[in-house]
């Protein structure tokens, strides 16, 4: 039998961590270092293409320093998607990966870019368009960058699942006072196909202070301006 006061210690002080957010915490820990190593283990293959691509190109130069134009075009097509890959890569790093202390006004633009290309693949498999409309300048003070990307990308996937093919997605960033706004509309009806979605935008913006309102095919966040 565990006495009362095993049970009082066994309870979290007040203002200790939450399970959930050790576990959180931990995880971050251990994600930050594994993309970081994967993405370099993943480049250094992309770069020795580089290398010989460019030794090759010599390789193949006539006397005049020329390269065939038959062969040259197959040679920039293999190093515009090694460049395109590794562009890629460099997206989903900074998408991912939050460095520790980042304190900063943070592009809402940026993310939003930065989401678009994670999300683009799936996107042109759909055949569902984009019309972005974007306030150059528009930054957002946040502490967590790592919940800014979610929210972002997560508003975008949403709109993604609820959208039919031929399509088109309208997002609209721009600046309302001391409030940054980011609407996302799709062209969904009042149906949920994902049932995590918006409970996910709403549970995070209401964590991390951001009025997140979702009407139907409309999910309209405002965050603090910077």
């Amino acid at each position: 039998m565990v006495s009362s006061t095993a049970r009082r210690d066994a309870t979290p002080a007040s203002g200790a961590a939450q399970p959930e957010e050790v576990v959180a915490a931990a995880s971050q820990a251990v994600t930050t270092p594994l993309v970081k190593s994967l993405l370099h283990e993943a480049r250094n293959p992309l770069n020795a293409l580089v290398i010989n691509l460019e030794v090759l190109t010599e390789k193949l130069k006539d006397d005049r320093g020329a390269v065939a134009p038959a062969l040259d075009k197959h040679l920039r097509v293999m190093r515009e998607q090694v460049f395109k890959v590794d562009g890629i890569l460099r997206a989903f790093s900074e998408f991912l990966v939050t460095e520790p202390n980042q304190l900063a006004d943070l592009s809402l633009a940026q993310v939003l870019e930065r989401a678009q290309e994670v999300l683009g693949h799936d996107a042109r498999k759909k055949r569902v368009g984009v019309k972005l409309e974007v306030e150059p300048g528009v930054t957002v003070r946040m502490a967590d960058p790592l919940a800014l990307r979610f929210l972002t990308y997560q508003s975008l996937h949403r709109a993604l699942l609820r959208s039919a093919p031929g399509s088109e997605i309208e997002i609209s960033l721009y600046r309302a006072g001391d409030r940054a706004v980011l609407r996302v509309q799709d062209s969904g009806g009042d149906e949920e196909p994902d049932a995590l979605s918006r409970p996910a935008l709403e549970a995070l913006g209401q964590q991390r202070s951001i009025e997140v309102n979702i009407h139907g095919g409309r999910c309209e966040m405002e965050f603090p301006a910077g």
